[in-house]
């Protein structure tokens, strides 16, 4: 059995919702193209960006165009359609309305594959914080999550996170901990971010030793210029696919999920792990 998975990372611009504009039909128009033509190379998983369906800087308005997943609405019930229909798996970000309190909005990752909806993963580290060209105001429209799910699915064991959870080394660690193979990243990468990001990408790759890819988004939403450099790592560091700045683009990369197993044969990087000397890691800062 192949352990190889052929990864497509679309980076693409997003529309954005208005008090009045439903970005979601246009946003599905594309995403579904792309699929097709990923799916006519032999991908088998498709990604892309943080709220690519909703539009990213949608703030004030993600709460009128947020989507349901249980059951699924029209919008993950065509990518539920399309992924059956092209056999391959789906990693699409979207605003999600709360089940068990309604009014929560969270920005979401859903995980789709030929079977149906395999899982959803709300970003838990919902930023707030100020750069270059100006200050992110998640906090403001979305609630946190509180799980790190590992989904099994046919092409192997995935870990799900979103754009600022790669800040916090404990959120890729946990999930390579619970089995992920492949950790996806979905991303709305700012201006004057971007080397952060690629350090960042690297030093999760390398002290998990796992397959780790980032998809952003790309465009200018509301004065902020998302300027993508999505790519894919494998478990040394080493970038096998990359995408450019600025622009709208498709990278597709295989993953050899066997991979993993010599590299870490090498470093004992799990074996050797003291998790008693850890423990301020996960214990709350205290307040002065």
């Amino acid at each position: 059995m192949s352990r190889v998975i052929r990864l497509a990372l679309v980076q693409c611009h997003s529309d954005l919702g208005t008090e009045t504009f439903d970005p979601r039909e246009s946003n599905l128009e594309r995403a579904l193209a792309h699929i097709e033509e990923a799916a006519a190379a032999g991908v088998n998983l498709v990604v892309f960006g943080e709220l690519y369906l909703t539009g990213y800087r949608t703030d004030e308005w993600l709460h009128r165009w947020a989507t349901r997943v249980d059951p699924p609405d029209l919008h993950v019930q065509t990518l539920i359609d399309a992924s059956r229909r092209y056999g391959v798996h789906t990693i699409m970000g979207m605003a999600t309305h709360g089940q068990a309190m309604p009014g929560d909005v969270y920005n979401s990752s859903l995980l789709i594959g030929p079977p149906g909806l395999i899982g959803v993963y709300r970003k838990i580290h919902v930023a707030g914080f100020p750069y270059s060209q100006g200050i992110s105001v998640e906090r403001c429209f979305y609630s946190p999550g509180n799980e790190l799910p590992v989904f099994d699915t046919a092409l192997g064991r995935i870990g799900l996170h979103i754009c600022y959870d790669l800040t916090y080394p404990e959120t890729v660690r946990a999930l390579v901990l619970k089995g992920a193979e492949l950790v996806i990243n979905s991303s709305a990468t700012v201006c004057g971010m971007e080397t952060y990001v690629q350090h960042a990408m690297f030093t999760r790759a390398v002290e998990n030793q796992t397959w780790l890819a980032i998809c952003s988004v790309v465009g200018d939403q509301r004065g902020d210029q998302l300027v993508g450099g999505s790519r894919v790592l494998d478990p040394s560091g080493r970038v096998v696919g990359i995408a450019g700045e600025n622009v709208d683009t498709v990278v597709i990369a295989d993953v050899d999920l066997d991979m993993t197993q010599p590299v870490r044969s090498k470093m004992h990087s799990f074996s050797i792990r003291q998790p008693d000397l850890y423990r301020p890691i996960v214990e709350p800062v205290p307040y002065p």
